[in-house]
């Protein structure tokens, strides 16, 4: 049976927009740090599918108020459909929290609406979440998620978890890449913002690869850190972005057909073929600019840069240097 909603944890770098044109294709809209990536077909308003109102009405505003709303005349459906979305917008806020990702303090949200949905039990909440979404977060750290919410996981591992990791010395070339382009680029990530500034007011790429090695706060390393318990889980399924990047971007053929396959199961989908998927796939850039490309850490780190990373870094994943790019 296909999972209706999907866990992603994917580390900034990581390659991520590849990954997203997988799960669009097997019809999952991309939530958390990939919000508005939709598979074809699914436009926002096209509505939740059969049995998806009555239980979040309920939840949400009780069974009187949303028998009331369910028996309003056709010409009185909007106060339906805006108390439906209200109650999606605060289920959202409910389980960003639920997976220990921050929120904001200040919402628009119904305080009341965000407390009943609140104590939806951690095993329930999951199954109130309308349609098919992939849920991306860049960490699902063991000490902020909510308790209760890893219990649930533990015991019935719903929803499907998939780590998505990179090499770290790739994922550093491509955060350094981001905070020295155009700000608009950066968004509104606080440490993004600030280490913009400081990547900027480097002169060369040798210093900002050795700040990056050496500054424990340079944005993704210590989230890197805490995931990985999720490599080492049996019930995870791990896809490397060196598996996925296929031939056009440095990988082979082979591993990125057995990554598809691994993601197939992980999502219910067994019996399909990967080449049954078609993804509208990035293509490579020319020059230095492929951000996907597996291996580009072997043109700018120096013999100085590798003995940092062996000192500091080595319980990160990373591709040994001796093998091509592509294999694992």
């Amino acid at each position: 049976m296909a999972a209706p909603q999907l866990i992603v944890v994917s580390p900034r770098g990581s390659g991520t927009p590849l990954l997203t044109e997988f799960t669009a294709a097997l019809g999952y809209s991309s939530y958390g740090t990939m919000s508005g990536v939709r598979p074809a077909g699914d436009e926002p308003g096209s509505g939740p599918g059969p049995g998806e109102v009555y239980p979040l009405l309920v939840a949400s505003y009780g069974q009187d108020r949303a028998v009331r709303l369910l028996r309003r005349r056709d010409e009185e459906r909007d106060e339906l459909k805006s108390a439906f979305q209200e109650a999606v917008s605060a289920l959202w806020r409910v389980w960003w929290r639920r997976l220990g990702q921050p929120v904001t303090l200040v919402s628009p949200m119904d305080p009341a609406l965000e407390g009943r949905l609140g104590r939806v039990p951690d095993g329930e909440l999951h199954r109130l979440l309308p349609g098919r979404g992939c849920w991306y977060v860049t960490s699902l750290d063991l000490q902020r998620a909510e308790a209760g919410f890893l219990r649930a996981w533990h015991a019935d591992k719903q929803p499907p978890v998939i780590f998505h990791h990179r090499d770290v010395r790739d994922r550093i070339i491509s955060q350094i890449r981001l905070l020295s382009g155009p700000a608009e680029r950066v968004g509104s990530l606080p440490d993004h913002l600030i280490y913009r500034d400081i990547v900027s007011a480097l002169p060369t790429m040798d210093a900002r690869i050795t700040l990056a090695l050496t500054d424990p706060a340079f944005p993704g390393m210590e989230e890197a850190r805490r995931c990985q318990w999720l490599a080492r889980h049996p019930a995870v399924t791990v896809i490397s972005h060196e598996d996925l990047a296929g031939p056009a971007h440095g990988g082979t053929a082979e591993a990125r057909e057995e990554a598809v396959t691994r993601l197939l199961h992980a999502t219910g989908h067994p019996s399909l073929s990967p080449d049954s998927l078609s993804p509208d796939l990035p293509s490579p850039r020319s020059g230095d600019g492929d951000d996907l490309e597996v291996g580009v850490w072997r043109r700018h780190f120096t013999p100085a840069h590798e003995r940092i990373f062996s000192r500091l870094h080595s319980d990160l994943p990373a591709m040994p240097s001796t093998l091509p790019a592509g294999s694992n």
